[in-house]
């Protein structure tokens, strides 16, 4: 697996969380999709980019047990914070996505809420993300994925034929929709309003399929 340099994106993140910021994203409750199919969502669970440990408490509260990663620490500082208030088991660590690969744990589900959608037309990061997951995840395991909507004049985003061309060999794409993703208030004033229609996909991994 090649060696991913992941400096840049995380000077790009940590941004969000300078001088105590609230990332647009961070709305202070799971979206909607993941509320719909919360019943099938089972642990262990591996949140990746778990930012402030909505998703992760959430499951948590819920009785799952789960594990969130960020490579931000104030990110994850605040995840941690917030479950120690509530009183909920989460294990929080620090960690780059891509340093996962030789990572021991298997998980039953994997959620990533703006993950995935930020490698679009990286086939390098790309690959080594599907490798990764390939890698965590039980065999029949399922990965929950929210990614935003490729929009033309708009930076990020992905395809929908991208995430089936990435997952089609060693994975099912059980269910892919289009949905509006929520932000925080008054935080995307300047973001074009398309900017957060989203696409939520259940993908499911083959089993016998270690990568």
């Amino acid at each position: 697996m090649p060696i991913i340099d992941s400096k840049a994106h995380l000077a790009g993140f940590a941004e969000h969380y300078a001088d105590n910021a609230r990332p647009v994203w961070d709305i202070g409750r799971p979206q909607k999709p993941f509320i719909e199919r919360a019943a099938d969502i089972r642990g262990p669970i591996l949140d990746i980019g778990c930012g402030t440990g909505t998703l992760a408490a959430y499951f948590a509260e819920r009785g799952e047990q789960v594990t969130g990663i960020d490579f931000v620490a104030e990110a994850v500082e605040r995840a941690s914070a917030k479950a120690k208030a509530a009183g909920l088991t989460i294990e929080f660590m620090v960690k780059d996505f891509f340093t996962l690969g030789s990572w021991d744990r298997r998980f039953k589900s994997i959620i990533d809420s703006g993950l995935f959608h930020i490698f679009s037309g990286d086939e390098v990061r790309k690959a080594a993300y599907l490798d990764i997951v390939t890698t965590l995840l039980d065999d029949n395991g399922r990965l929950y994925l929210l990614a935003c909507r490729k929009e033309q004049g708009i930076e990020g985003g992905v395809y929908a034929d991208e995430i089936f061309d990435t997952f089609r060999e060693r994975f099912i794409v059980e269910s892919l929709h289009e949905f509006e993703a929520e932000t925080v208030t008054g935080a995307a004033e300047n973001i074009p309003g398309k900017q957060w229609l989203s696409y939520f996909a259940v993908i499911k991994k083959r089993d016998g399929r270690n990568g």
